[in-house]
């Protein structure tokens, strides 16, 4: 699999959208590998603007505005506007539970993402279209925020106005918001589409290396002289594989909402969008709708496309499972080859979008190889099971 291409993406990211603020999970370009950090005061800035900034003021000052539409406290807005606070809403909330996530799960993660190969020094046109989305998202920002203040078009200005507030603090606080939310949302966005799509490509090389470092007896012994950590090994692939399931599956209902999102705002309400704000501001939106539907309509389709290597365990499994019955083993290979394909349908107002399959031999993979790696190690399963968290 082609590795450099993705690191020279994450290189690029680095470069341009972890600046100012340091999330826990961090992409190190020297050591070409995510790191797990939660000191420093960037971090602290960090948690302040995904409580404050996404949670309180972006989500909870849009939902004002709507209580405030809904039973006349305010003047009413034009629907535009309303739309706009849709997407600001949809992606502030978005924001704020990955970010709980990664505090909750971060360290799991990296844990698991970063088991990888060496990669081949060729690129492709997957990683270039990913180079190319961070740096359309490291500029999107600037636009936005100069759009929301300019035009008034956050929910900040109107929550202020709506309660007479002239305070010039208040609104130097108004300005702080503008200029970090954004930004953050927009590094949000980035993260998890190429986090999402490095995950799922890097699952099947380190499945692939983990049955060829164990495929035959010689190497396992040599392996257990070394001190290789086999069963270390094996729990990465197994916290990717585990861990990252609910949140692809999360991640594709978000891209798709926010994809329709901006496609009602680019065909639906055109002539709204001509006489309210001005044209220019108006190219971003179509741009956004593309980019997100590109990846929402080939990119997810691609990412559940994983090999489950099933034929290759079942072969080193009939050779090391000799304690076995050959009736067992027979078996173990028919349920193998009858489990059933997985759909995973977004549902967004009770709507289908798209389905993605997922073969459910890759989950049974988990337990065989776990059973395999209890054989070759002749270790207890409870015992690995209770030591995990050293794995």
């Amino acid at each position: 699999m082609d590795q450099t291409a993705m690191f020279l993406t994450f290189k690029e990211y680095s470069r341009w959208m972890q600046h100012f603020t340091s999330p826990p999970i961090k992409w190190h370009p020297k050591k070409k590998r995510f790191e797990y950090w939660t000191h420093g005061f960037k971090y602290y800035l960090w948690y302040l603007h995904t409580f404050i900034g996404l949670g309180d003021c972006t989500a909870g000052g849009v939902g004002v505005i709507f209580l405030s539409q809904m039973f006349n406290f305010y003047k009413p807005l034009p629907l535009a506007y309303i739309f706009l606070f849709v997407v600001q809403l949809s992606t502030a909330t978005a924001g704020f539970a990955i970010n709980v996530g990664i505090i909750l799960y971060g360290k799991d993660f990296v844990m698991g993402h970063d088991h990888r190969d060496s990669g081949s020094p060729q690129r492709n046109y997957l990683w270039i279209t990913m180079t190319l989305f961070v740096w359309a998202f490291s500029t999107y920002p600037f636009f936005i925020s100069l759009s929301a203040i300019f035009f008034h078009l956050d929910p900040y200005y109107h929550i202020l106005s709506m309660l007479n507030i002239n305070s010039l603090y208040a609104h130097l606080f108004r300005f702080y918001i503008i200029c970090t939310a954004p930004a953050e949302l927009c590094r949000f966005l980035a993260f998890i589409v190429i986090i999402s799509i490095s995950t799922f490509q890097m699952l099947p090389t380190s499945l692939d290396l983990l049955l060829q470092q164990n495929a035959s007896p010689f190497s396992v012994m040599v392996g257990r002289m070394s001190g290789n950590p086999v069963e270390s090994q094996y729990r990465q692939v197994q916290i990717v594989l585990l861990s990252i399931e609910s949140f692809i599956g999360f991640v594709c209902l978000i891209v798709q909402g926010l994809g329709l999102a901006n496609g009602i705002l680019s065909i639906f309400l055109s002539l709204i969008f001509y006489a309210t704000l001005p044209i220019w501001l108006y190219w971003i939106f179509p741009c956004i709708a593309v980019m997100i539907l590109i990846i929402a309509l080939v990119g997810m389709n691609y990412l559940h496309n994983v090999a489950d290597y099933s034929d290759k365990l079942l072969r080193i499994l009939d050779f090391f499972a000799i304690s076995q019955p050959r009736a067992g083993m027979e078996g173990t290979r028919e349920e193998l080859k009858s489990l059933r394909v997985l759909t995973l349908s977004p549902i967004l107002a009770g709507h289908k979008l798209l389905i993605y399959k997922r073969s459910t031999k890759m989950a049974y993979l988990v337990v065989m190889v776990t059973h395999t790696i209890n054989l070759l190690l002749t270790v207890p399963q409870d015992l690995i099971e209770s030591a995990a968290h050293l794995f």
